[in-house]
């Protein structure tokens, strides 16, 4: 009896075995698989895709970006928040930073961001998206609308009261003021670019902003560069550590390229373009090497290293098919330029289309620059307008108050001379204008490199020495070749720039080209003589 008890309990404990086994299991794996589902925040993303940001992991950055949406998909987070509106932000500049999204759609998105923080009063978020969006402006070069996005971005950051912001708002404010300045740059502007990137200096040591003080060191050197104070920006530059993160490493490297280049230093430019160009790759991004290659092309046709010089015109070509041409059009201009001089008496296609690509692209650069000063110039007279006007209002309502009684005797009289002085400022404003847009017919005269015949050929005005009417036709001389197309001697002068004057009913010269002037005739370079009537003698005398 004892022996089948034994047998029955034995077969149940089998039986049970392994479900017993089996609970246990679950019992031990239920820690880990709580673990494993509980939720990482997307604050907590943030910080990881800051940090791979900063080691340059695109591999880790592209799962940890699929993660992050994948949870706010999963559980339905409010776009609005904080935290969500900083993941766009991050998100946004990555796909900007590697050429995955055009910049009009970068912009799009980070007007959204700043539509959501704006209306959350998440003034910080609200800061950092006006900056990107002035940033991305300013890289298509349309000025104004950078210059507006920057002012909107100081308001927030005054708003939200935190230095950094705003010391990040000036450094942009920076940037956008240099890119702004009407060409040829002038070096009393450039002096005060200076006295405003010393004062954003002053401002970031004053509130300890480690991450702001070098960019301002980078901008101030960049304008001694361009004033030709070469020692003094390579002073401030050499103060830049080589450890300070990636951005800020290979702009320090790429502004030494830039004086190593302009000083005709061989042995530095060697030195700094591999400084440049190892900082460059390890950003893994297609412009930043496509700006150290402009240089390693430049050092490699002035050493006169051909193989070397054909390595980098591939490498320079093959950049321009990866990243996006509506960005830095400064750089893109350089990049053709130097392609052009590489393809110089070995292919002449080339070289004419790469000039092409740079003659639109200085085109495009000069229109920007001229509508952004007038943009930048109309909204500061309107602010100076506004401050005025609101001084005199303070004043007047102040003598109102303390003369209440001869209010009624002077009423009249003050409606008057209001009204007289509105038309005096309405009618210098008209003049204002009318002569701010002679100015920038004249400009654009000024900075146009060729002019183009009704038969499609192209004369670039530097070589041009004297033009010719002869009956329905106009005929253009250069040293090289004359041109010859079917115009008129008044439609061809309403193109050209000051520098050429009529001196003959059928006559107009370049001034450039000017030897000698005699009672009846001009001399031109090299001894080309053309006859001076007596109509347009007395203006010769007077631009001369």
């Amino acid at each position: 009896m004892l022996d089948s008890l034994g047998v029955r309990l034995s077969n149940r404990i089998g039986a049970i075995f392994p479900v017993c086994i089996l609970f246990t299991v679950l019992l031990l794996l239920c820690p880990f698989s709580s673990y494993s589902q509980q939720d990482i925040t997307i604050a907590q993303l943030n910080e990881r895709i800051e940090s791979l940001d900063r080691a340059n992991d695109t591999t880790q950055l592209a799962i940890v970006f699929e993660q992050a949406n994948q949870h706010l998909q999963n559980h339905g987070i409010p776009e609005d928040t904080k935290d969500v509106l900083s993941f766009r932000m991050l998100e946004t500049r990555h796909l900007i930073n590697y050429s995955k999204i055009k910049i009009d759609s970068g912009i799009r998105r980070y007007l959204r961001i700043r539509e959501l923080a704006n209306r959350q009063q998440l003034f910080d978020i609200e800061a950092l998206a006006l900056g990107r969006i002035a940033n991305a402006y300013r890289s298509k070069r349309q000025m104004g609308d950078a210059f507006e996005y920057n002012q909107k971005e100081i308001a927030a950051a005054n708003l939200n009261g935190d230095p950094l912001l705003l010391g990040r708002a000036l450094i942009t404010e920076l940037d956008i003021s240099y890119n702004s300045l009407p060409w040829p740059i002038q070096k009393e502007d450039l002096s005060q670019l200076v006295e405003l990137g010393e004062g954003a200096i002053a401002y970031a040591e004053e509130h300890s902003l480690e991450s702001i003080l070098p960019f301002g060191k980078l901008y101030v050197s960049k304008f001694y560069i361009k004033q030709g104070e070469y020692r003094r920006a390579d002073s401030i530059l050499q103060s830049i550590s080589d450890s300070e993160p990636l951005p800020i490493a290979f702009s320090k490297y790429e502004h030494l390229c830039e004086i190593a280049k302009e000083t005709k230093d061989l042995d530095l430019y060697a030195h700094y373009t591999q400084e440049f160009k190892t900082r460059a790759y390890a950003t893994k991004r297609p412009f930043v090497a496509l700006n150290a290659h402009n240089y390693l092309l430049d050092y490699a046709l002035q050493a006169n290293q051909a193989d070397s010089a054909r390595f980098y015109a591939g490498k320079l070509e093959q950049n321009l098919a990866e990243v996006d041409t509506t960005k830095y059009l400064d750089f893109l201009d350089i990049s053709y330029t130097t392609l052009a001089r590489y393809y110089e008496d070995k292919d002449v296609e080339k070289e004419l289309q790469y000039l092409s690509y740079s003659a639109e692209i200085n085109r495009i650069i000069a229109a920007r620059q001229r509508v952004a000063f007038m943009a930048i110039k109309k909204y500061k007279d309107q602010v100076a307008d506004l401050e005025e006007e609101n001084s005199t209002l303070s004043q007047v309502n102040q003598f109102l108050k303390n003369n209440f009684l001869l209010l009624i005797g002077i009423s009249i009289a003050l409606v008057l001379l209001v009204f007289l002085l509105y038309r005096k400022y309405y009618r210098a404003r008209n003049r204002m204008a009318a002569v701010s847009e002679e100015k920038e017919q004249i400009a654009s005269k000024v900075l146009r490199k060729s002019i183009e015949l009704n038969n499609k050929q192209r004369v670039y005005l530097e070589e041009l020495k004297f033009i010719k009417a002869d009956k329905n036709y106009v005929e253009f001389h250069t040293s090289e070749k004359k041109f010859v197309d079917r115009n008129t001697l008044s439609t061809v002068m309403d193109e050209l720039p000051p520098n050429f004057i009529q001196v003959h009913r059928s006559y107009v010269i370049n001034r450039n080209f000017i030897k000698l002037i005699t009672g009846t005739t001009v001399m031109l370079l090299p001894g080309i003589e053309i006859p001076i009537s007596r109509t347009y003698k007395a203006h010769l005398k007077k631009v001369m």
